[in-house]
């Protein structure tokens, strides 16, 4: 098979998924490291705090902020192993369809994420400590939500659209 296809060049290509798949493998793993240090940390200033107080609201505010950092350490450290592990060596037309997916910005397993940021909310309303009305809760952290997501996409549009076009183009040439 010849390596070019009408301007994608298939061993640059590949070049290109190996160092992104590498970078965020590596970006992923910090990130499950960042959140399992700060998990013992904030399991014992919630326990802390909760013999301290005995406010039960406050627990559940605090169990919700743990559960959210082990789910955010969990999807890390999935994304890490998986990124980390590409098999390039899987016929062509397979490799690519897995590479367009792996770069999709939008994709159904990351509702994860979503569940994540709901305990977290749920932490935040819950924790009387904070000091924070239910409003001021929901409009902060849908802004920052919102501005996260915008900020995210901007920076998939300019890093990642690129390759991921690249890969469905080749993609698409081959199943011709």
């Amino acid at each position: 098979m010849d390596t070019k296809t009408e301007g994608v060049d298939l061993t640059q290509l590949l070049s290109d998924l190996k160092s992104e798949d590498s970078n965020y493998a590596a970006k992923c793993k910090r990130f499950q490291y960042i959140y399992w240090t700060l998990l013992p940390i904030y399991v014992i200033l919630t326990i802390r705090h909760f013999i301290a107080s005995e406010d039960m609201k406050s627990g559940i505010g605090g169990l919700c902020f743990i559960l959210c950092f082990v789910i955010f350490a969990v999807f890390f450290r999935k994304f890490s192993k998986e990124f980390s592990s590409v098999d390039y060596s899987l016929p062509t037309t397979k490799m690519l369809k897995a590479a367009a997916y792996r770069y999709q910005p939008f994709q159904l397993r990351h509702i994860w994420l979503l569940i994540a940021i709901l305990l977290m909310d749920a932490g935040l309303v819950l924790s009387s400590s904070l000091g924070f009305s239910f409003m001021e809760v929901q409009v902060a952290l849908l802004g920052a939500m919102l501005v996260a997501t915008i900020l995210g996409l901007l920076y998939w549009y300019v890093k990642y659209k690129p390759l991921r076009d690249r890969v469905l183009f080749l993609y698409k040439e081959l199943i011709k």
